[in-house]
């Protein structure tokens, strides 16, 4: 795979944190996604895990609160972006410039995806992650998902084809215990 800037993109792996129709679209999306982690200057994992979390690769998705997409971008921070947010390309790009402006303000990774997900402005005041449940769980879960990510990725052949999804291969060996369907 070619390097962009100072990243150098990965293989795609399954992340084995997803159901099988929402890794079907990570694998369908992980190019694009790579190139834009890589235009912002981010890693490549964090904005998965990221992605993961906000939309579980979902290019339509729309939180009760409104915001849109993958990178579940409202519309206030789209407009400031600059990006169309119901643009495929426009909502990861903006995504990623999003979070790599937390990370430049905040200088780690726990409060930029705490500005992310609860507002910069509410990070900014208490200097930590808020006390709020669902940033601090937001958080957590990404770090947690980061670190899953990067220990399931294997470097693979290009012509290599990427391992089944480790939930198939549990079901199907459940099945095969369990005497349902199917032979031994």
């Amino acid at each position: 795979m070619p390097t962009i800037g100072n990243c150098s993109p990965k293989a795609y792996s399954s992340s084995g944190l997803l159901g099988r129709t929402a890794e079907e679209r990570r694998r369908l999306l992980y190019p694009l996604v790579q190139r834009a982690a890589c235009e912002a200057g981010l890693p490549i994992g964090l904005m998965d895990a990221m992605l993961i979390q906000e939309s579980r690769y979902n290019p339509v998705a729309v939180s009760p609160k409104g915001a849109f997409g993958l990178g579940q971008l409202m519309p206030g921070t789209a407009k400031q972006l600059g990006v169309d947010r119901y643009s495929l390309h426009g909502n990861l790009r903006g995504a990623a410039r999003y979070l790599s402006w937390q990370l430049k303000e905040f200088g780690r990774v726990d409060l930029a995806l705490a500005a992310y997900n609860a507002g910069p402005g509410r990070v900014r005041t208490v200097r930590r992650v808020p006390r709020i449940t669902e940033t601090q769980n937001y958080v957590t879960k990404i770090l947690t998902n980061w670190r899953v990510i990067e220990s399931n990725h294997r470097p693979l052949e290009p012509a290599q084809a990427s391992p089944p999804p480790a939930r198939a291969v549990w079901i199907g060996d459940f099945r095969r215990s369990a005497g349902i369907g199917g032979s031994k």
